[in-house]
């Protein structure tokens, strides 16, 4: 469903939605969207490219700033400035990690509860079924209370009216009247 709707957009456009500027990043995005190929890219912007995957696979398995950056530097013959900048552009195009990481561990957590919560069905251990299943709901977000109807908070600070009246006061011509109904 969100391949679809990112699909829906240009790249140009999900930048300019997400304020991001037009910038070296920008071949690496409409490549990402399917909207080039690799044989598109320059031979530095491939090279690059490589290592912007590279780096944050390495950032994905957990890897610590200073490994990443040795092994870019070794493996790739370049300064320590330009992995770092290497490093914080792979982070840029990818995303940050810390709300991927934790949404993947929460769906991760989740089916294995389920899958607990059914080997212990299956094994007639009905309390322990319950449990499982009751925190795979939690982890699910099943349990969150919808609000629903208004919130008194809103109705607690006094609301603010502006008028905007705009009058024409151009009665240039003495001979145009306005006439009022009473």
């Amino acid at each position: 469903m969100a391949k679809s709707i990112i699909k829906k957009f240009k790249s140009r456009q999900i930048r300019r939605l997400l304020k991001i500027p037009d910038d070296e990043l920008a071949p690496y995005y409409a490549y990402y969207l399917g909207e080039i190929t690799i044989d598109d890219l320059t031979d530095m912007q491939q090279e690059k490219l490589t290592r912007y995957s590279k780096i944050w696979s390495q950032y994905l398995m957990g890897r610590t700033q200073p490994m990443i950056l040795g092994a870019i530097m070794k493996e790739h013959d370049v300064e320590l400035r330009q992995a770092q900048y290497d490093l914080s552009f792979a982070i840029r195009l990818h995303g940050p990690i810390d709300q991927v990481n934790k949404d993947g561990r929460r769906v991760a957590s989740r089916e294995f509860f389920d899958l607990l919560a059914q080997l212990a069905m299956k094994d007639k251990q009905y309390q322990v079924a319950v449990m499982a299943r009751d925190k795979a709901d939690h982890l699910a977000g099943l349990h969150k209370e919808e609000k629903e109807g208004f919130d008194p908070e809103d109705f607690a600070k006094p609301p603010k009216i502006v008028y905007n009246i705009q009058v024409n006061h151009n009665y240039s011509s003495s001979d145009e009247t306005i006439e009022l109904d009473e």
